[in-house]
């Protein structure tokens, strides 16, 4: 993902707090009986069953046949609603139109606790914002107002709907109802996407000093990394080109998305780099100056603005948890995914949306569907860089690296000033072995980064992209030049715990500096003190030293921050078997065949210590400090 910077600390309350909020009522059996007819009891089960099991293979597809089969024969709506919510994960609004629509027009019951705040939303709200979505996309604004009448069950959905509510109203020619309804934010509504819907509509209504006013305000909110796009935009629509080309060029100097948006306004304002290919330029003119260019486009923004904040929100409990030593907990990401999904429903040009979708797929491992959404995402998109590096992972991880490595050298042929993507290439390289044509794809990342920063900018930027020219070095064999690499992007970077970590770990393998060493892992320790890999170069460190006991307290340690990691367990085995806990090191070398996927020269490793080869003593220790117990 992109490096954004959404405050989505909002979205925990919006979902998760109790209350009395509507729930829908299953149906009765006669109820059942007489809209859908005579149910086959084995017929029901089978197809709910196979739903379950599509659903936990994340097959949604599937899934959504499945239940839908089930729900067709009984009419249970639970059944319903579970049809409802896979068929809107895949993306097919008609047929999740349909059972929005049942869904809606059941009866409702008040239930109160913990959950009712998500419930309110998923089994109430999703159901009546799909049919709101419907109407929007197919033009038909009077029931989208009359859907938007009542206030939605939930926190979330009352905030949601009040934004599309607002445009609902709205006219460009007449924009004072849409304006107004934007400004009467009712108690309890999350109010910060507001400024810049409210930019859009004096925008697009072209009221533009006003827009530039709610532009500043929106600037200063929650989704300002969007606001920002849009006002650069409307910046070169109408301020001069000077004024235009301070704010693109600071955004050229990002590392982040806002750079390919920097680099296209100045492409058509005539101040490109010398580098920029024809193609770029070609791109740059055909890029839309405004984010949303009428009603139906600002509707689709505003699920993507709920959408990405959900996904960012989901994704800092997952990194807040590994932080925390649970690496396994698993997040929901169904809401974020439905939001986009009725983004993309809206305005199927919408890449954000398409580009969230497929990173949803990634951290799901349904790889085919992010490949899939990524290529939606079109080239004039302040996206598409990331899109290209997400599907091509997404390649890699369907074991087609060849397909991966084409489509970024496609990439870069069109855009040669792209570091982001060269630094892909330059691993995916590396990970066939490549390392000549990595190290290329490396210096080419090196190069674009240092041309494109300011001064205020280069080291924040320059960093990592020597440190992954040294890790190519390192891999490669050859540890001088990788060295020199890493150590200026210490230089730069001083307190980067990924970059201690490594080059203090290389160091200690190596035995080289090893006082110093010592002190790197330690400080990228301290910063990280829950990471399961740093816990363990430090552990195998002072195994290497000869310090058995201490290296197994922290390869212990670094097990339980990291279960399932093979490296860390095979260290584990090793420690022990130094301090003559040989039952115990087999135990853990046995673990190590048990895991997924393990490296085939570490599979080979563990069976020859299993077989009666012993593990190599620290080739630090003294002769004292290396004698077992």
């Amino acid at each position: 993902m992109p490096p954004l910077r959404f405050c989505f600390v909002f979205l925990a309350v919006l979902i998760g707090v109790a209350g009395c909020t509507n729930v829908r009522q299953p149906f009765n059996n006669a109820q059942g009986a007489a809209f859908y007819g005579r149910a086959d009891p084995d017929a029901v089960a089978g197809d709910y069953l196979q739903g379950r099991f599509a659903a936990s293979q994340q097959d949604y597809g599937r899934a959504a046949d499945a239940f839908g089969r089930a729900a067709d024969m009984r009419g249970d709506l639970s059944l319903v609603a579970s049809a409802f919510r896979y068929a809107l994960a895949t993306g097919d609004l008609s047929e999740a139109k349909q059972y929005a629509a049942l869904l809606v027009a059941a009866p409702t019951i008040q239930e109160s606790g913990h959950t009712a705040a998500m419930a309110g939303f998923l089994d109430e709200d999703l159901p009546r914002l799909t049919l709101v979505a419907a109407a929007f996309r197919e033009g038909d604004v009077l029931t989208a107002q009359r859907l938007l009448a009542s206030p939605l069950s939930s926190p979330l959905g009352q905030s949601v709907g009040h934004l599309l509510l607002g445009w609902s109203v709205y006219d460009a020619d007449a924009p004072t109802a849409g304006v107004k309804a934007l400004r009467d934010v009712p108690e309890g509504t999350f109010a910060g996407f507001v400024p810049f819907h409210m930019a859009l509509m004096f925008d697009q209504a072209k009221d533009f000093g006003a827009a530039e006013v709610a532009y500043a305000e929106a600037l200063h909110a929650p989704g300002a990394d969007t606001a920002i796009i849009g006002y650069a935009g409307f910046n070169e629509r109408q301020k001069t080109r000077e004024e235009a080309l301070i704010l693109y060029r600071k955004m050229s100097a990002d590392r982040g998305f806002l750079r390919r948006v920097g680099r296209m306004g100045q492409a058509r304002l005539d101040d490109a780099p010398p580098l920029e290919t024809r193609e770029f330029l070609r791109l740059a003119e055909k890029a839309p100056l405004e984010l949303a260019q009428n009603q139906r486009e600002a509707v689709a923004l505003a699920f993507l603005n709920y959408a990405w904040s959900a996904y960012e929100q989901a994704m800092s409990q997952q990194e807040a948890a590994t932080r925390a030593g649970f690496e396994r907990l698993v997040v929901s990401l169904e809401i974020p995914l439905a939001l986009a999904q009725l983004a993309v429903s809206v305005d199927e040009k919408l890449g954000a949306g398409y580009y969230i979708i497929g990173a949803i797929a990634g951290a799901e491992e349904r790889h085919a569907a992010a490949a899939a959404a990524n290529k939606r995402v079109l080239p004039t998109s302040w996206l598409y860089n990331y899109a290209a590096i997400d599907r091509a992972d997404a390649y890699v991880k369907m074991d087609q690296p060849d397909e991966a490595i084409s489509l970024i050298r496609e990439y870069l042929r069109q855009d040669a000033l792209a570091p982001d993507v060269a630094v892909t290439l330059a691993n995916l390289l590396s990970e066939q072995k490549d390392f000549d044509g990595a190290t290329a794809a490396a210096t080419q990342a090196v190069d674009i980064a240092n041309a494109l920063s300011t001064a205020d900018t280069r080291g924040n930027n320059l960093w990592r992209y020597h440190f992954a020219r040294g890790a190519i070095a390192s891999e490669a064999g050859r540890w001088a030049e990788a060295e020199v690499d890493l150590r200026f992007a210490l230089t730069l970077a001083p307190n980067e715990p990924l970059l201690l970590n490594f080059l203090g770990y290389s160091y200690v393998e190596r035995g080289q500096n090893v006082d110093e060493a010592f002190g790197m892992i330690e400080r990228a320790l301290e910063a990280r003190p829950s990471s399961g890999a740093i816990t363990d170069s430090l552990g195998w460190a002072h195994y290497q030293r000869g310090d058995y006991e201490k290296a197994a307290r922290l390869l212990e340690r670094a097990v339980a921050l990291s279960p399932g990691d093979d490296v860390i367990t095979d260290h584990l085995g090793d420690a022990y078997w130094q301090l003559g806990r040989k039952i115990e090191a087999r135990f853990e070398w046995r673990r190590v065949l048990e895991i997924d996927d393990l490296d085939p020269a570490l599979r080979q490793r563990v069976e020859e210590k299993l077989a009666g080869s012993p593990p190599e003593k620290g080739f630090l220790a003294t002769p004292q400090a290396a004698e077992v117990p």
